[in-house]
């Protein structure tokens, strides 16, 4: 392997991280957003919110799955709960 095709790589690897991260503090906002909407019991919100969770955390466990193999106890870091 070359160095020009080893320093895409780390590229890669680093760029995914972030948006892993990205992803992981999009999940967050949006269940902190989730909760309020059901606190101020504006249903319709929390149902979107529940569906942008859902996306979110999709999107999540296929990063996790096939892009970054090994990094699943990141998201053991994000308190999610599906319904």
């Amino acid at each position: 392997m070359s160095v020009i095709g080893s320093g895409k790589r780390q590229y890669a690897s680093a760029a995914a991280t972030d948006n892993l991260e990205e992803l992981m503090a999009l999940a967050r906002m949006i269940t902190y957003a989730k909760a309020v909407a059901e606190d101020l019991k504006i249903d319709l919100g929390a149902q979107s919110l529940d569906l942008a969770l859902t996306a979110v955390t999709r999107e999540l466990r296929r990063a996790t799955n096939e892009d970054l193999p090994g990094l699943e106890p990141l998201l053991a870091d994000i308190n999610i709960e599906l319904h």
